[in-house]
Formats: structure tokens, C-alpha cells, sequence
């Protein structure tokens, strides 16, 4: 276990500037620094302000709690749709705190969702649905409950009993899915109707969401058939997206010919294309489509469990064009996404054109934000993380006057700490993250009525609905913390800890082709002791004085 001080983001910077032999890994660069020895005066105030802003945010999330649970009941649909999504954000809070608050609340809302199963759904699923809506009350709330409580057979059944009607595997329910072509049948999927007209007969991007409840159902049940037919469905788009020339198709016909924004004036497929969310000739649209219904996270999976190539070919398509757009405020997704491919794909290529964009980041972040709504609800900016409902955010100036925010998501200042170690990006990122839900507690509804909305407090935390659950919160309080990513829909820590408390600060930096690092800093008065291990192996004890940090390799 080795101890030293923490690498400035200005050393960092120059030494990257120097050239390519300075755009090593972030832990070889740290691991240079720590032969000097003691951990400078600099380095201990960023981690006494991260720590801060961690311990804030900590405590905003359980106000949330308390706030939303006295205030945020049943929304109309009693459960069902994405009432439950609106509670993303307090995963990585449960794996931090182990707060049994949460774990009652998200019990509440299993509760709501299995009524609304019994009441309108036929065998576990919509009768009449469609592949955007139809999926969302089995994507992102559920699997993660089961990867907390996997003990919870209620939770299981409702993920089994809509699983299985993907791959035609229940007798008496029409079918959903083609195997002679490897195409579902429609968009429009129900298990009671199944509307197979030429209008609906097209690939979208949300018919990713079926491989996502199906590799749910295989971590959690076992069964192979999901395995084998996520693979076999995977495989074709993953060619697919692979193979089509930039820009990335909005959608494709049965025959896998890529459409483009050109071609849907020429048809009837707005419906199908989520146009409502983008401007026109934005070349992020098929992009923004995909990482809106989760798709990178799926072909993650499918390559961690297949190790084949395809995946990360298609994976990769789809993170190139975004990484010159990473320092834009509103790429959650974005930044998320690159830094998920990065860590799953063990590709670390885009370090050098990363850290040129992290170079040009703000020095210092705005002093007051301002939260904006615009009197006209429209798209008016190109890229993705963006919603025509959504909060705008500002620098706010004491003469009313607000500035366009410059900050980066906390997404791509997670990203920028996960290469550099340097514990000022992820002190700017926690402190956005607990200001913004601050702000949005203050003043707006909690969002459960319709968690996709873009101007509530879960919009704020966990990110709408075209965020694939990247918000402020979400995007770097388990990344941050824990080294948390998403694991066939289960919210995965790298890092696991017994009998830590709130005065214990750890930041995570995964391993990507060399070893990662994780940093221990205690900001009580007191001495502490607590366990901690990375990955499934042995419990290790620690034991840190009274401001005492200490950082080790993984």
C-alpha cells in the first residue's frame, strides 16, 4: 500500500503538454509523484474540499428522501410507465450509505409497480404497447432493485413474467420476434396485439431495451435462452452500427438499410425516430437515438460475456464521434459513455484527444448557478443530453444577468479525474452535483408522476429521459466514490467498503490497460478503521488517523 501526494491538475497538464511520453496512464503519473514522499498542503486542502462537497451532497440526497416522501405519491399511471425510474439516483446513495430509508422507499415503489402489473398488464406485460413505453417500467428501476435484493422473489417475477415474450417463449401470446431474419416483428409489441404494418416494421434504436431486460433476466434467473438471444439479436445490430457510414442512421428497415433524416419526410415514421427530440441536420441524431435506450451499456455486456469483437467495433462507432464534443454542459450521456467504453472495451485511444479537450476545460467552476426555463418548450441546440422540457443552467451575476454555463457535466469531470487523479475535478463534479440538486429540490416537483420529464428534481439527479439515467448525481457520485458502472442493468461497484461512515472519503480511478488506483482520505477528528476490497477477492483492513489519506494500486 503506497502513500504520497496527489498530482496537480497544472503538473498534470504540463507534463501532457510536454508530449507523448507525458500522456501516460494517470496512475503511472501518479506513482512517479509519490517517490517524492509526503502529500503536499495543496493536496490536502482539494481533498478536504472534496470531501465537503461529498459530505454535501450525502446529506441533500437524504433530504431528497424525506422531501419525496412526504410529497411525491402514486403518479397517474399507480406505479406503472417510469414512475419508478424517477428514484435512480439513490442507488449509488444506498451503496454508499446503506441507508435503510431507501431501501423501504424502493420497496414502496416495487410495491406500486407489481399492482399496476396485476391491473393492466396480460401475462406480465402491456397488452398494447409499443417498444419505447412498453419497456420502461422493467428497464433501469427494476433490475437495479433485484441487483440490491436479489433475495426479492416479488422482483423477480415481474422481471421473468415480461422477459420471457421476447423470444416467443410463452405459448398463446402473439409473437414479438423474427428468427428467420432476426428482426422483431414491429414496433408496436403487446402480448395481446401485435401490429405488423409497414409503417411500424422498421429496427429502432429502443428495441435495445429488450436485450437489456433479457441479460437482466439472465443475471438474475440464470436461463441460458436469454443469453443465447441477446447475443444472436446483439450480433446483427452490432453489424449494423458497425457498418453504416457516418452519420449514424435514426433507424433501419427490415432488410438492415440504414434511414437517415433525409429519408423520413418520404414516410411516415416520425413516431418511430424520437424527431421531437432532435433539430434538424444534426449529425448526433442516430447517436443520441442509440444512447438514449441505453445501447452502448448493451453492447458492454454482450462483450464482456462473448468477448467478441463486434461489439466494441460498434461500440466504438458510436463513442468516436462524440469525444470531440466532451466538454459540452450538457453531454451527461456523452461523457458517461466515453468513459464507460474506456473502462468495459479496455480502449484507451482517445487519451490523448481526452486530455487536449480537458486541458481547454474552465480553470475554476461559476461561482452561482442559475436554473433556467425557457418561456417556449422546443429543441434548440444539436447533440445529445438534451430535451425540449429541460433545465437550462447559468452563471448567475448579483445584476440579474445569466451567462450560458461553461462548466462540464459532471460526467466529463468524472471522466477527466478517472485519467488524471486530479482530486480538483472530482471536487468541481460533487460540488455541481449537490448545488444542482439543491436548487432543484428547492423549487421543483420530484418528477415521479413521468420521470423521462426534463424540468424536475430526478431531471436534475439522474437526467431525463434521453439521459439513459446520466444526471448530475448519477453521473458521478457511484463513478466517483465506489467505481460503480452498469453491469447487465445492475448498478456494479468496483469498490465495496464495511464500517466506513460519512468522514471517510474514497475516489476511485478503474484500472484501463494498467493499475487503477483508489484513494483513502479521513476527514473526522477521530481515528478510523474499516474494511474495504475491489472486486470479489479478500477483505482488506484499514486503519487512517485523523486526516490521514493514503492511496493504494489496483
Amino acid at each position: 500500500m503506497d502513500c504520497g501526494r496527489l498530482i496537480s491538475r497544472r503538473e498534470f497538464l504540463q507534463q501532457t503538454a510536454a508530449g507523448s511520453a507525458g500522456l501516460l496512464a494517470s496512475n503511472s503519473l501518479l506513482q512517479d509523484t509519490k517517490e517524492k514522499g509526503r502529500w503536499t498542503s495543496k493536496s490536502m486542502k482539494n481533498l478536504k474540499e472534496c470531501h465537503k462537497y461529498y459530505k454535501m451532497l450525502r446529506d441533500e440526497m437524504d433530504n431528497w428522501l424525506k422531501q419525496s416522501i412526504r410529497m411525491d405519491g402514486p403518479g397517474p399511471n399507480g406505479g406503472g410507465e417510469d414512475e419508478s425510474n424517477y428514484a435512480l439516483a439513490w442507488f449509488p446513495h444506498y451503496l454508499a450509505t446503506g441507508s435503510p430509508r431507501v431501501k423501504e422507499h424502493f420497496q414502496h415503489l416495487l410495491d406500486y409497480l407489481a399492482g399496476w402489473v396485476e391491473r393492466e398488464c396480460l401475462h406480465g406485460y402491456e397488452p398494447e404497447a409499443e417498444a419505447h413505453h412498453g419497456t420502461e417500467p422493467f428497464l433501469l428501476f427494476l433490475p437495479r432493485y433485484i441487483g440490491l435484493f436479489p433475495e426479492d422473489e416479488k422482483a423477480k417475477s415481474l422481471l421473468e413474467d415480461a422477459a420471457h415474450h421476447i423470444g416467443n417463449w410463452v405459448k398463446d401470446i402473439p409473437e414479438w420476434y423474427d428468427y428467420k431474419r432476426d428482426r422483431f416483428y414491429s414496433y408496436h409489441l403487446g402480448t395481446r396485439t401485435v401490429i405488423r404494418e409497414p409503417r411500424f416494421e422498421y429496427e429502432v434504436a429502443e428495441h435495445f431495451r429488450f436485450i437489456h431486460i433479457a441479460l437482466a433476466a439472465y443475471r438474475v434467473l440464470g436461463d441460458d435462452k436469454y443469453l443465447q438471444w441477446s447475443l444472436r439479436y446483439g450480433r446483427g445490430r452490432a453489424e449494423r452500427i458497425a457498418a453504416a457510414k457516418p452519420p449514424m442512421p435514426i433507424l433501419w428497415d427490415l432488410d438492415g438499410n440504414g434511414i437517415r433524416e433525409s429519408d423520413i419526410a418520404k414516410g411516415d415514421r416520425h413516431g418511430l425516430t424520437s424527431s421531437g427530440h432532435h433539430v434538424r441536420n444534426d449529425p448526433l441524431a442516430g447517436i443520441e437515438n442509440l444512447l438514449a435506450s441505453g445501447a452502448i451499456y448493451a453492447l458492454g455486456d454482450l462483450y464482456l460475456l462473448s468477448k467478441e469483437e463486434i461489439f466494441k467495433e460498434a461500440a466504438r462507432r458510436m463513442v468516436e464521434p462524440l469525444v470531440p464534443v466532451l466538454a459540452d454542459p450538457y453531454h451527461d450521456p456523452a461523457a458517461a459513455a466515453i468513459s464507460y467504453y474506456r473502462w468495459t472495451f479496455e480502449d484507451t485511444s482517445f487519451d490523448h484527444q481526452i486530455i487536449d479537450i480537458v486541458k481547454r476545460f474552465p480553470t475554476e467552476p461559476p461561482d452561482k448557478l442559475a436554473m433556467v426555463f425557457p418561456q417556449e418548450r422546443k429543441r434548440r441546440e444539436p447533440g445529445v443530453g438534451r430535451r425540449n422540457d429541460m433545465i437550462y443552467w447559468g452563471e448567475w451575476s448579483d445584476d440579474g444577468s445569466v451567462k450560458p454555463i461553461q462548466e462540464p457535466s459532471t460526467a466529463a469531470l468524472t471522466l477527466a479525474y478517472q485519467l488524471t487523479g486530479d482530486v480538483d475535478f472530482a471536487a468541481r463534479a460533487l460540488r455541481s452535483a449537490a448545488t444542482r440538486l439543491q436548487m432543484a429540490r428547492r423549487v421543483l416537483r420530484g418528477g415521479r408522476e413521468h420521470s423521462d420529464m426534463g424540468g424536475a428534481v430526478c431531471s436534475a439527479a439522474a437526467g431525463h429521459g434521453r439521459n439513459w439515467g446520466q444526471g448530475a448525481v448519477t453521473s458521478c457520485y457511484g463513478p466517483l466514490l465506489l467505481g460503480t458502472r452498469e453491469i447487465q442493468s445492475k448498478v456494479a461497484p468496483l469498490l465495496e467498503i464495511k464500517n466506513g461512515d460519512e468522514n471517510l472519503l474514497s475516489l476511485v480511478q478503474p484500472s484501463v490497460n494498467v493499475s487503477g488506483k483508489i484513494l483513502f482520505h479521513n476527514a473526522g477528528e477521530a481515528p478510523l478503521s474499516f474494511s474495504w476490497r475491489a472486486g470479489p477477492g479478500e477483505w482488506n483492513r484499514m486503519e487512517l488517523d485523523s486526516g490521514e489519506a493514503k492511496d493504494i494500486l489496483i
